[in-house]
């Protein structure tokens, strides 16, 4: 009697574990899919840094040159970035500076160096503006980039435009498939956190002058075109 209780009572656990519902055994129907979007524009700003560097016998001496090179660089470079926060100066460094002499370590003067970083927002006027700067003395002209003033909203315009296109490339599938595209699950995008190519740094050129045969000679840099790219998944349901 007590073994026909015990099978009674495990045939009515089966039963009711086979009427509770899994809601992992049928997991809904649905489409993934991935769009990739781009905006490429023309830069319209260009930002470099200007260095003034010295090493003289006396600290004094360095520090002076430095200081007049730089009221120099301020003043031209004003008239081609007249905006409040176009022009930034840094603060002078100055330091020690030693050399090797018939492998010893000697002391070569004391050196000092100051930094003024522009932003030309007109790109028409950078070329004379470089021209006018090498006819200065300064030491070098570095980190020359480029970029846009709209990145934000161009970075944002790629998104969309990766979005639309995962949309695109669901229902083309969903055809292919002989399929209804539902209610969109899940969506994601990965934009570039700045212009141009996929892990992209902005493009900058270092100008060394070695020589004062440099002052007064003319060069263009041609910038290149920046690319503002996003990719997006899409999940979608299936009808």
């Amino acid at each position: 009697m007590m073994t026909i209780q015990n099978s009674s009572a495990f045939l009515a656990l089966l039963a009711l574990s086979a009427c509770q519902t899994n809601p992992s055994a049928n997991p809904p129907r649905q489409v993934r899919s991935v769009g990739y979007g781009s905006v490429t524009v023309y830069p319209d700003y260009a930002e470099l840094t200007v260095d003034a560097d010295f090493t003289r016998p006396r600290l004094k001496d360095a520090v002076t040159e430095v200081q007049a090179v730089v009221d120099q660089v301020l003043v031209l470079s004003k008239r081609y970035a007249p905006g409040t926060n176009d022009v930034r100066v840094s603060s002078t460094s100055s330091n020690k500076e030693f050399g090797y002499v018939k492998g010893k370590e000697v002391f070569t003067g004391f050196n000092s160096s100051q930094s003024v970083t522009v932003r030309i927002n007109d790109l028409r006027r950078l070329s004379p503006y470089l021209e006018e700067l090498l006819a200065t003395r300064i030491s070098r002209i570095k980190d020359l980039s480029y970029g846009h003033s709209r990145a934000d909203s161009l970075r944002r315009e790629a998104d969309v435009l990766a979005l639309v296109d995962a949309g695109k490339t669901a229902d083309k599938m969903c055809a292919a498939l002989h399929v209804r595209r539902g209610a969109v699950l899940e969506a994601s995008d990965s934009s570039s956190p700045e212009s141009s190519h996929s892990g992209w740094q902005r493009p900058a050129a270092d100008i060394e002058l070695y020589s004062k045969s440099f002052g007064g000679r003319g060069f263009k840099m041609s910038p290149e075109l920046l690319r503002f790219e996003s990719t997006c998944s899409l999940t979608s349901a299936l009808e």
